[in-house]
């Protein structure tokens, strides 16, 4: 029995971390450790505060409500909270998240398939990801068992290489520590993980429960699997992260300005001075798989929320997911600048509101800590005035 929960451990602490590492976790931080330079030491820590300690926190807080992501935000009231699930839905969905697990493999391979346009590219892309995705039971031994080996081997590959070939010598930074700190803690922000473990534990905890042989679990035994498979989930995204950060301090001579604002540029180019020509697969196949594995999640999770919340199960599974897809598709065809661009905003003001939720939540299941509908309102407005203050001066 203890060997049979460690697999389930393992696999699910693997498929969460899957699902969690995309297109936003390889390219925020290398091009932190860029910006970052000789101060990235600093940095690093700034970028896993938020890049790691709290998706660890968001999978904890719903583990705590079991999954049920709807008692989780109603807290703030069922208006706020069907606001906030919504908001969450369409960053994560086809709004941002989704065409930009889309756009930077895209990204990434076009130079060497200069002919593969990014409306034929994103067609094939999510027609795979409906493949993966259609039987959602089968999901959690997809991600787990069969891509989660090959995107940890292929990225792990890279950065070893990366690392062992370096000279260690960085930019020099003329920065402080305290704003190199700061400006990592908002590149954190960006991978979105936070929203990303809040619903993924949800997919997870659903799929446990339904899987054989488990209709029986206990809550504390459900709690017990999926805070195990917690800690290995940020064990992993903690190594990847400062890897992702050292290559990109000890390669930043590499990088161009004009490539600053496409962090796909900014990865390529690392990774194929890295692994040279010959190494061109390798570089393919860990982007594609990576980002190929967090779409996969996420259209599951959009679906699910379309069938449930919108449609209230009139319209089934599988056709939910076709919508989810076709409207990435179309999305994803204004580029990976343009999705960074108008996301930006949306992330920095709603990000800290659904942080305030987040951790009132678990105040509030360790603490008896009954208050949440003020603490989410003062931050809230404070995020609109600072998100409105350069149009009002």
């Amino acid at each position: 029995m203890a060997q049979n929960n460690s697999i389930k451990m393992s696999t699910i602490g693997l498929a969460i971390f899957t699902m969690l590492f995309g297109a936003g976790n390889i390219i925020y931080p290398i091009r932190a450790g860029v910006l970052a330079g000789s101060k990235h030491s600093i940095g690093i820590l700034g970028f896993l505060m938020t890049g790691v300690l709290l998706p660890i926190i968001g999978l904890v807080a719903m583990i705590l409500f079991e999954g049920n992501y709807t008692q989780f935000f109603n807290r703030t009231g069922k208006i706020p909270g069907f606001l906030s699930i919504m908001f969450c839905m369409l960053i994560l969905g086809p709004l941002i998240v989704m065409p930009r697990c889309v756009t930077v493999p895209y990204e990434m391979i076009t130079p060497f398939f200069p002919s593969l346009t990014l409306p034929i590219f994103s067609i094939i892309f999510c027609l795979l990801t409906f493949a993966l995705t259609y039987k959602e039971s089968k999901m959690l031994d997809i991600l787990g068992k069969y891509m989660s080996p090959i995107l940890i081997g292929s990225l792990g590959l890279i950065i070893t290489l990366g690392l062992i070939n370096s000279n260690h010598t960085t930019l020099q930074q003329f920065k402080s520590g305290s704003e190199v700190f700061f400006d990592q803690v908002i590149a954190g922000f960006q991978t979105l993980d936070l929203i990303g473990a809040l619903f993924f534990a949800y997919i997870i905890i659903r799929l446990i429960k339904t899987a054989p042989g488990n209709s029986n679990i206990s809550s504390k035994e459900l709690a017990l699997i999926c805070l195990k498979g917690s800690i290995l989930t940020g064990a992993l995204m903690t190594a990847f992260y400062v890897g992702f950060n050292l290559l990109g301090a000890y390669y930043a001579h590499l990088i161009t300005p004009d490539m600053m604002g496409n962090g796909a540029a900014i990865f390529r180019t690392i990774a194929l001075h890295i692994v040279g020509t010959q190494g061109i697969f390798l570089l393919v196949l860990a982007v594609i798989i990576t980002c190929l594995s967090t779409l996969t999640a996420l259209a599951a999770v959009f679906a699910e929320y379309l069938r449930n919340e919108i449609f209230d199960k009139t319209i089934s599974y599988v056709y939910c997911l076709i919508i989810g897809l076709s409207i990435t598709a179309i999305i994803s065809n204004f580029g990976l600048a343009k999705i960074l661009a108008w996301g930006y905003p949306i992330i920095t003001t709603g990000y800290p509101i659904i942080v305030t939720i987040t951790l009132c939540n678990i105040a509030y299941k360790l603490f008896n800590f009954e208050w949440i509908k003020l603490p989410t309102f003062i931050v809230t407005v404070a995020m609109i005035y600072i998100s409105l203050h350069p149009w009002l001066v």
